[in-house]
């Protein structure tokens, strides 16, 4: 049976507390933390009070200098029984302190290997950023821990009750940074649910929104959520270059349209002169009483007539550039629209199956070969190609085909580690970026995925169809192109194939 943690202690002490009514104060807690774990509560320590003391102790002779030492050494180490003994034994031999006593305290105070203290004081304090630096108290309790774990010596005793101490706080510490993870998660699945739910009308927007939503859900890592990060900086960039252009777009033609609606009324106004003044040549002609009456009269209907054509004519040119004008601002609104429906096929991930597209790969590659750079590491890359795959196509359609390509791309991804990147390189043809890896070890990681595809077997229908690939596996360096590696390694792929298929090769 596994021992309790120490978070089952308190829970159980807090239970103690309910039955026995009593109020949960400090003092409470702790005899009941005490009794459920059948430990023994130290008595309280006046740390700063002794301290204090010591200070005050004179340290003029070479016994006096001795004993404030040990005094002084008694308080760091939070121990009543040496502090006891320093003062007994300096009284029993006149402010003096006998040799054997000292031999025996060094005994007692190194119980604890060096190493084991040191590597204790370590993972404390790489350990306490996972969990956040929030609780100053846990940070407090954390740098007096590491201080004590690295002194000269150290109380059994106190050491264990410190200990104790901190991992109960620890312990909360921990359970409230997980729920704040889970939380976290759950509010960024719910914005990009809800962004491609309220842009039905952008389809590659839904697209990308499902994808990041994908590439979010555990277990996550540093490198996923880089990526994630990523690729919405980059839907955003997209989002904001596309409405801007749009909307100029649109701004164009409604200015368009407003010139247009205002030379029709101009035209309106002037049709509606020029009739008034024929009308009134036509009733002067009417009472003319000779041909000398009639010519002034005759000579300013031609002119209003050449007049309103001359008017009529640049209106009509006018008009045909604004509707040329608003035709070219329709077609630019309807080429960003489709431009809109494109940009999936230049983000980095493949829309069918959701892993890495040709630039999400290239991408990826590159960060890990800077990566391995700086750490001296190795990085190997599989290129895993689909057995038979235009058999499937042939008899059972390109459908179950695409269907057969998003399952092993989703097998992929559940079964390899969260820092692997997978990548559609074309076809039925995938890449698979192993960081911190040697090539034996990309070995056995291909075959497990090879193993693990028999076992997760693909359904058409009724029909269980099975799925094999072959894979080459090469280990890039540091002074090639990502092209030159990926060749190695189709090439290894290639000859997989020959070998049998449903086969890893090493190149």
């Amino acid at each position: 049976m596994a021992a309790p943690t120490p978070q089952d202690i308190a829970r159980e002490a807090v239970k103690l507390l309910t039955t026995r009514k009593l109020p949960p104060t400090p003092d409470n807690f702790q005899s009941a933390y005490h009794e459920v774990a059948g430990t023994r509560p130290l008595r309280p320590f006046p740390l700063d009070q002794l301290r204090q003391i010591g200070n005050a102790l004179p340290d003029r002779t070479p016994a006096q200098q001795r004993f404030r030492a040990q005094f002084s050494k008694a308080v760091t180490m939070h121990s009543w029984e040496d502090l006891e003994k320093a003062l007994v034994l300096t009284v029993r031999n006149g402010s003096d302190l006998p040799n054997p006593t000292a031999r025996v305290e060094v005994v007692e105070a190194t119980a604890f290997p060096p190493e084991l203290l040191e590597q204790t004081a370590r993972i404390i304090h790489h350990a306490l950023p996972a969990v956040g630096n929030d609780d100053t108290k846990v940070v407090a309790q954390a740098e007096e821990l590491v201080t004590y774990l690295r002194l000269d010596s150290q109380h059994p005793p106190t050491l264990r009750k410190m200990m104790a101490d901190f991992a109960f706080r620890l312990s909360f510490v921990a359970e409230e940074q997980e729920q704040i993870r889970r939380q976290l998660l759950a509010l960024l699945q719910t914005v990009f649910e809800q962004i491609g739910a309220i842009s039905p009308d952008t389809p590659w927007l839904q697209q990308q929104m499902a994808a990041l939503a994908q590439a979010t859900q555990p277990p996550l890592s540093a490198r996923r959520l880089e990526d994630v990060q990523r690729r919405l900086r980059d839907v955003i960039l997209q989002q904001t270059e596309a409405s801007e252009q749009t909307h100029r777009a649109q701004q164009a033609m409604k200015e368009t349209l407003g010139v247009f609606l205002e030379r029709l009324a101009q035209t309106a106004a002037s049709s509606d002169q020029y009739q008034a003044q024929f009308e009134d040549c036509a009733d002067r002609l009417e009472r003319a009483q000779s041909l000398t009456d009639m010519a002034p009269v005759l000579q300013e209907a031609i002119q209003s007539a050449r007049a309103m054509a001359l008017d009529t004519r640049r209106t009509g040119e006018e008009l045909h550039r604004l509707r040329e004008r608003a035709s070219q601002a329709e077609a630019e609104v309807e080429r960003l629209r489709q431009e809109l429906d494109r940009m999936s096929e230049v983000a980095s991930h493949d829309l069918l199956t959701g892993v890495l597209n040709r630039k999400g790969l290239l991408e990826v590659v590159n960060r890990e070969i800077s990566r391995a750079d700086r750490m001296g590491i190795d990085v190997c890359l599989a290129v895993l190609d689909i057995d038979d795959f235009k058999k499937i196509n042939d008899e059972h359609g390109h459908l179950t085909g695409d269907a057969a390509l998003k399952h092993l791309a989703d097998v992929a991804l559940k079964s390899l580690r969260p820092h692997d990147s997978v990548a559609r390189y074309g076809g039925e043809e995938f890449v698979v970026v192993l960081p911190d890896t040697t090539p034996e070890e990309a070995v056995s990681a291909i075959t497990r995925l090879q193993r693990e595809l028999t076992t997760h077997l693909f359904m058409q229908g009724e029909q269980h169809l099975l799925i094999t690939f072959s894979a080459g596996v090469t280990r890039m360096h540091g002074d090639e192109t990502s092209a030159a590696a990926l060749h190695r390694a189709d090439q290894a792929m290639y000859a997989a194939k020959r070998a049998g298929k449903n086969r890893v090769v090493l190149a």
